[in-house]
């Protein structure tokens, strides 16, 4: 079988399926070992962060996705003749965000125009209930359904918590962030995760999408933790830009900044993609739930402030 993945948490979910020895193209984005030295079938309009670090601010790459977006135009393009030239025999895509990878309708362009023998599985989840779905549903495509039920038991089994079925009002509150200039709230399963490790989200719920907010309304909110995810950042990107945003006045007057619980997170493998890591996750985040002012931060966080 011939893989193709447009998408880093396609690639990432064939890999945990144990089938990553057969992608045979993968997106530009994907940094899962399994796809060290594969061809590369994405790009973005984006310019790629340089050895010297992003070669553009946050608040550059804001505008860039806003223009495009209200032209219509698409932030990624696909290699169309390196993908026929590929033949895979499934494709991966999502349907979740325009922003984040390859959209629906480049991915069904792609089947129709190139790869028209080829089945496409769209990954479509905004939960953990439909990061089981997008499980099976891959699963299923590639023919590995009990691993991919075996996958989503031990991810169930590493969420629940021995006062999962007691409703205990969360005591502590956390606000995560998936950009930070200018700052945007985590959404859809992040909330979720959140709520699981027995935290109180605020100002977004689970499911709701990620959406622009303003420092002034974060400092309203008083969160007790605040989680710095930039979707597309790994721990060293996410921390650097974290340092960053502690230099402004209104991000340095926060509660939870003044206190020493504002936390950088690998969003990369955490937080931005809804896989299997997602259990992950949520045991960084019971970590910071009942870290102390002296404790280390788990694998996957660094302490800012």
């Amino acid at each position: 079988m011939r893989i193709a993945s447009l998408i880093p948490s396609g690639t990432d979910l064939v890999a945990a399926l144990g089938l990553g020895s057969c992608l045979v193209g993968v997106s530009h984005e994907c940094d899962h070992p399994e796809a060290a030295g594969l061809p590369v079938l994405t790009s973005s309009v984006i310019p790629p962060p340089t050895v010297d670090g992003p070669s553009l601010s946050p608040l550059e790459i804001d505008t860039i996705v806003n223009e495009s977006v209200a032209a219509g135009i698409s932030l990624y393009r696909t290699d169309r003749e390196l993908l026929r030239q590929l033949a895979p025999d499934i494709i991966v895509s999502q349907d979740v965000c325009d922003v984040c990878a390859v959209n629906a309708d480049d991915a069904f362009a792609v089947m129709c125009d190139v790869a028209p023998g080829a089945r496409l599985v769209m990954l479509t989840a905004t939960s953990v209930d439909g990061m089981y779905a997008d499980l099976l549903r891959l699963g299923d495509a590639l023919g590995v359904t009990e691993r991919a039920t075996e996958i989503i038991a031990a991810v169930a089994a590493r969420l629940k918590t021995p006062t999962a079925s007691v409703k205990v009002p969360a005591t502590k509150s956390m606000l995560t962030l998936e950009w930070g200039e200018p700052p945007f709230l985590g959404g859809h399963w992040v909330p979720e995760l959140v709520a699981t490790a027995g935290l109180h989200h605020v100002l977004t719920d689970a499911g709701s999408a990620s959406r622009r907010s303003t420092w002034e309304e974060i400092a309203s909110a008083d969160p007790d933790l605040l989680v710095f995810c930039p979707c597309g950042y790994d721990l060293h990107q996410a921390t650097t830009e974290a340092k960053s945003l502690v230099e402004r006045s209104d991000v340095a007057s926060l509660r939870a900044v003044r206190n020493g619980n504002f936390f950088a997170v690998d969003a990369n493998r955490l937080f931005s993609r809804c896989t299997a890591n997602i259990a992950e996750a949520v045991d960084v985040l019971r970590a910071l739930r009942d870290i102390g002012p002296d404790d280390t931060p788990p694998v996957g966080a660094t302490r800012i402030a």
